[in-house]
């Protein structure tokens, strides 16, 4: 059984050590690079934790907000998350941007089908969201699938958009109307 709970202040040093573990696994063991950063820079730094805490502090409709919910399973361990937060143009707040995880010991078992089932009833329920967008890198399949799964449409992909370690990775960048 998966429960989806808001982050809040007194597991939030619990959700920094399953990020930690979720960006260490970043391009290897089969994974798919999720995070457009090489093997070696793939771990949760300061910057990360301050964008975090930053966001989660602030309003809803100001600059740098930013919402976050864990799944737990039954013995209450972190096994994946989705977060919402606001876009940094102005005259975006009507659309978020979606970042989302699952722990790679609980994937295939529709942790992130039910993460985003949650997100788009979350943000379908929330008058001042149109739209969720996201980016995610070209190679993640697994995502890339889901995510049309759910409805997302493609808006476009960037070949070659980043060179890590030596090979090139495209962005594809896809939408969903929540209204």
């Amino acid at each position: 059984m998966i429960i989806i709970n808001q982050l809040n202040k007194e597991r939030l040093n619990d959700f920094f050590d399953y990020l930690s573990t979720h960006l260490s696994e970043n391009g290897i063991n089969e994974t798919p690079l999720f995070q457009p950063l090489s093997i070696e820079k793939s771990m949760l730094n300061d910057e990360w934790k301050e964008r975090f805490k930053n966001g989660l502090k602030k309003d809803a409709n100001t600059a740098g907000w930013r919402k976050l919910w864990i799944a737990t399973n039954q013995e209450n361990q972190i096994v994946g998350h989705v977060d919402i937060r606001s876009h940094n143009e102005q005259y975006t707040e009507h659309r978020v941007l979606l970042g989302m995880g699952v722990d790679s010991n609980f994937r295939k078992l529709k942790i992130g089908q039910k993460l985003m089932e949650f997100i788009i009833n979350y943000c379908k329920n929330d008058d001042a969201i149109c739209w969720i967008d996201l980016q995610v890198l070209t190679n993640n399949e697994p995502a890339i699938k889901l995510y049309k799964k759910m409805n997302f449409q493609l808006q476009s992909s960037m070949e070659d958009m980043f060179r890590i370690d030596k090979t090139s990775y495209g962005y594809t960048a896809m939408t969903l109307n929540v209204e």
